[in-house]
């Protein structure tokens, strides 16, 4: 039986840990490491029963005997975390993004220069179904090679990032790193190129504001003016079936925000071709979307997450395939590979298709994002000395 170990079991790696069951092969959780450990414990939940929960990262890294580690700790701690994990030399998921910083990133380099074993980076998007697919149709030469690519994503759910933890800037790096390191990762992944120079904006347009930086929802007197509020949430966007107050919603329009609300990147990569890419997390209901559009010179791929969807519009002939999927999956299919390269780097040390290159290539393309949209320079995507 595999034995996994977790360092920071949060929603995510909780989810993730109990996905590795769909393929049948026998593991546990036999080790973790959280601040919330009695909280943990205290739900009695079964897929722990063969759990011990240690003090801290150091002492489960020395103590137990495992097969693998995940690393699902707040992002500011994910390079300290798989630095730790690399001296054992074993197979880690690692969530994303791998780093925050420009040191953190050089030093997540060096950890694992010398580290055989597979790390799968949590990058669900370029696994996904559709994005696999409209991969193969590249790789097929049906619509020759990828010169352009305009990409986007219309985040509906944009306010977990201003009133949640994530508002706090030096634990998550800004919204770059937070959510274009997914898209900016499988641009480079479809195009299969590196990218050699970029320039970008962001902003804070409708987020941030007066309000003091520790007020809570719950604890203001606007909920009827508020459009971010509980009541307004529940009576004119009609979520749920009731007002819901929460003991943890902060308020978005709170002094302190560092989290831009819109952004915006443009990529040369190496062999001279373009991307652009635009994110936007005040959008709600039927307008958000996530996809792209890749262009060739014999055709043009058209792609949505949201709508489930590719379209390949032929130049040389008046006709547009459309391949609508059906189920869908955690990420759309992307969750379920990510835990299938998991499981198989514990049980045969399979190389990851989402590996630790890609990880770094993409922290390190959303760190200059950020750096040339706060100089308003062009940045060259290379590793700083």
């Amino acid at each position: 039986m595999l034995k996994l170990g977790i360092i920071g079991y949060g929603g995510r790696a909780s989810g993730m840990a109990k996905s590795l069951a769909a393929f049948g092969i026998p593991y546990a959780v036999t080790a973790i490491s959280d601040p919330r450990a009695e909280e943990i414990r205290a739900l009695k939940d079964p897929f722990l029963r063969d759990t011990i929960f240690y003090k801290d990262e150091d002492e489960l890294l020395e103590k137990a005997e495992l097969d693998g580690v995940m690393v699902g700790t707040r992002c500011h701690l994910h390079t300290p975390m798989a630095v730790k994990v690399a001296r054992r030399n074993i197979p880690l998921f690692l969530e994303k993004p791998v780093a925050i910083t420009f040191g953190q990133l050089k030093q997540l380099d060096r950890a694992f220069r010398k580290v055989t074993a597979p790390v799968v980076v949590s990058f669900p998007l370029r696994l996904s179904t559709p994005c696999q697919r409209v991969k193969q149709i590249i790789e097929s030469g049906e619509v020759g090679t990828i010169e352009h690519v305009v990409a986007f994503n219309d985040a509906t759910y944009g306010e977990s990032f201003f009133a949640s933890w994530f508002r706090n800037y030096e634990e998550c790096g800004g919204l770059f790193l937070q959510k274009a390191t997914h898209d900016l990762d499988y641009i480079h992944y479809l195009i299969g190129q590196k990218p050699r120079r970029l320039a970008a904006m962001k902003a804070q347009r409708v987020y941030g504001g007066n309000k003091p930086f520790t007020l809570k929802c719950k604890d203001c007197g606007e909920q009827k003016q508020c459009p971010e509020s509980p009541f307004n949430l529940f009576y004119q966007r009609a979520q749920g079936d009731r007002v819901q107050q929460s003991d943890s919603r902060m308020c978005l329009f709170a002094r302190g925000i560092r989290n831009e609300d819109i952004g915006n990147c443009i990529i040369e990569y190496e062999n001279g071709a373009q991307a652009s890419f635009t994110q936007n997390f005040f959008v709600r209901n039927a307008a958000g979307r996530r996809g792209a559009r890749l262009y060739g010179y014999k055709g043009t791929i058209d792609f949505d997450w949201e709508q489930n969807q590719i379209k390949v519009f032929k130049h040389q002939m008046p006709t547009v395939e459309t391949i609508q999927f059906g189920k869908i999956l955690p990420h759309f299919g992307g969750d379920r590979e990510l835990a299938f390269d998991f499981v198989m780097a514990m049980k045969e040390h399979r190389p990851s298709r989402s590996p630790l290159s890609a990880g770094i290539l993409s922290a390190l393309t959303c760190l200059w994002a950020r750096q040339s949209a706060e100089t308003g320079r062009f940045c060259d995507v290379t590793m700083p000395r």
